[in-house]
């Protein structure tokens, strides 16, 4: 199921999967949720995408959009000015842009929370509840840990600015550690689930057209509550 291969970083799925969906499709959400590096429509891109995409503020703030229940804000980076005198300024939030039912955010991120209570990064969760996903790119030149709770959304990239080294490890190995020391303090107040979504998200079975192993309905994704074939060895995470 697609909540086993999150969890569990089962990239085969995932890439039957942007077979179905359509490379165009997906990059431009990817577009609406913030990402702002060009980008292909390559189902190359349903995995992580490339050397050249993305930064780590691009990524933080994707998944900041799920984090706030499907609205997309513009980053920035002055949240109020205190001045001399005592008088502080705070910066009025943006309404933001509507860009995924709160419905499908919810599902989205109850799914990702799979990655840090039981899959790749395991171990790393915190106190509070958090959903994330760990990804390494190839040669593993850049390891990634990307992670939210509703009130703030942390992206952790370990690797060299300068050239494509192979690192000692994976994103679960060397930026679950950083991204949990951080958000161990950051994230520790309030200590809040995800809300529940006012346009719950309703879910349906999807056979994929390209699952190319055992028999038809092999390639059945949803929620997490359907029984599916074992998965082939996944890629490292």
């Amino acid at each position: 199921t697609l909540r086993q291969a999150t969890a569990n970083s089962i990239n085969t799925v995932f890439a039957q999967l942007a077979l179905d969906v359509g490379a165009e499709d997906f990059t431009e959400m990817a577009k609406k949720m913030g990402v702002t590096s060009p980008l292909e429509p390559y189902p190359a891109y349903a995995l992580g995408g490339t050397a050249e995409c993305c930064t780590v503020l691009e990524m933080s703030n994707a998944f900041a959009t799920i984090a706030s229940g499907g609205v997309h804000h513009e980053p920035t980076a002055i949240s109020r000015v205190e001045f001399p005198n005592g008088e502080v300024d705070e910066l009025e939030d943006s309404d933001g842009n509507r860009v995924i039912s709160d419905g499908v955010a919810y599902e989205v991120a109850d799914v990702m929370k799979g990655t840090l209570e039981y899959g790749t990064a395991s171990g790393h969760g915190i106190a509070c509840p958090a959903a994330g996903k760990t990804g390494t790119t190839e040669e593993q030149a850049d390891a990634w840990f990307v992670g939210f709770t509703p009130q703030i959304s942390t992206a952790v990239w370990t690797g060299n600015p300068d050239a494509r080294v192979p690192l000692p490890g994976y994103g679960a190995d060397l930026s679950a550690p950083i991204w949990n020391d951080f958000m161990s303090v950051a994230a520790a107040e309030p200590c809040e689930d995800f809300p529940e979504p006012e346009d719950p998200a309703e879910l349906s079975p999807h056979y994929s057209d390209h699952a190319t192993t055992g028999t038809e309905g092999d390639g059945y994704y949803d929620d997490g509550t359907a029984t599916a074939p074992a998965p082939a060895p996944a890629p490292a995470p």
